[in-house]
């Protein structure tokens, strides 16, 4: 009995010291009566869902006009996450918000559904009377929250100047000019396909450009040595190089810095997703495999998941 209460009272000093650490770091001063606030109702989960949650809070508050808000007490969880990896690798990003602590704020507001992943917040939340709303969601898995931000967004996601190093220190010096296609892949996705995929990339991208290589991230080292390896890929001469060492965060400004082109074998893949959206430039080229045709389930509308402008793989070319 006696450890079980000295493991909750650790529990709670280890949270005020967390919230304590935050609110110094992001030097966070009292509202003024003005001030009209919106908070989200954050899920944990890997870093892609994190930053749909995040940005999608951001651009909403910009959107409405409010102060986008992070209670401590509501999501203790979630900022001891963040307090691990954005803080440390992305600062900027939770500069954005105002990082309270005060009593649970309940739910009173709700964007997208199981059907509709995206509802336009204006409408929505424009007429709203309260101080603070509080909102509740099917995950943010829209561009459409944030796309109006996507140049700051890809300011903030390089990082401090220690991250973004060691994201080009990934790569020697003399191949950092090649011109990058980097496939992220999953034990999910169809090998034969995506190797089929890949290989039809290369093909017209070498027609294009004299110096290519292929960079391939995944979790699992023997999908990049399958990949590899295939004889319809090591008939290409060209330089091959995995991101399996490196953290997920520091994969992210490495495509940001140096994938010319992102190909997104997991179609519904948060991680992925961000990996093309983050690319090199804000026209990069970005493929993915048709959800539909290779049987992934429906997580959200592909409408309001998928930017236009990024181009769908059907089962024509595999």
């Amino acid at each position: 009995m006696f450890s079980r209460r000295a493991s909750r009272i650790n529990t709670i000093i280890l949270f005020i010291v967390v919230a304590i650490v935050l609110l110094i770091f992001l030097g966070a001063q009292p509202r003024t009566s003005a001030q009209k606030t919106i908070q989200f109702h954050h899920t944990n989960g890997e870093i892609g869902d994190q930053l749909f949650s995040l940005f999608s809070h951001i651009g909403v508050a910009r959107t409405i006009g409010r102060i986008p808000t992070i209670n401590t007490v509501n999501n203790s969880q979630l900022i001891e996450q963040l307090s691990q990896v954005v803080v440390v690798r992305f600062p900027s990003i939770l500069q954005q918000f105002s990082i309270v602590i005060q009593p649970p704020t309940p739910v009173n507001g709700k964007l997208g559904s199981d059907n509709n992943s995206y509802e336009d917040p204006f409408q929505m939340f424009s007429e709203y009377a309260t101080f603070s709303i509080m909102v509740e969601g099917n995950g943010f898995k829209s561009y459409k929250y944030f796309d109006h931000l996507r140049k700051e967004i890809r300011l903030w996601m390089l990082g401090n100047a220690e991250n973004v190093q060691e994201a080009k220190n990934l790569l020697s010096e003399s191949l950092r000019d090649n011109f990058k296609i980097c496939v992220h892949t999953t034990t999910e996705t169809e090998g034969n396909a995506t190797i089929k995929a890949t290989s039809r990339l290369l093909n017209h991208y070498l027609k294009e450009v004299d110096r290519l290589m292929l960079v391939v991230s995944t979790t699992d080292p023997k999908i990049s040595r399958r990949v590899f390896q295939d004889p319809r890929i090591s008939k290409y001469d060209i330089e091959t190089f995995s991101l399996i060492n490196s953290p997920p965060e520091l994969q992210l400004t490495f495509s940001r810095i140096y994938c010319d082109v992102v190909f997104i074998t997991s179609a519904y893949s948060s991680f992925g997703w961000w990996m093309g959206y983050l690319s090199k430039k804000e026209d990069s080229h970005v493929f993915y495999f048709d959800p539909e045709v290779f049987s992934e389930s429906k997580k959200t509308n592909p409408k309001d998941y998928f930017p236009p402008q990024w181009k769908k793989i059907s089962k024509k070319i595999v």
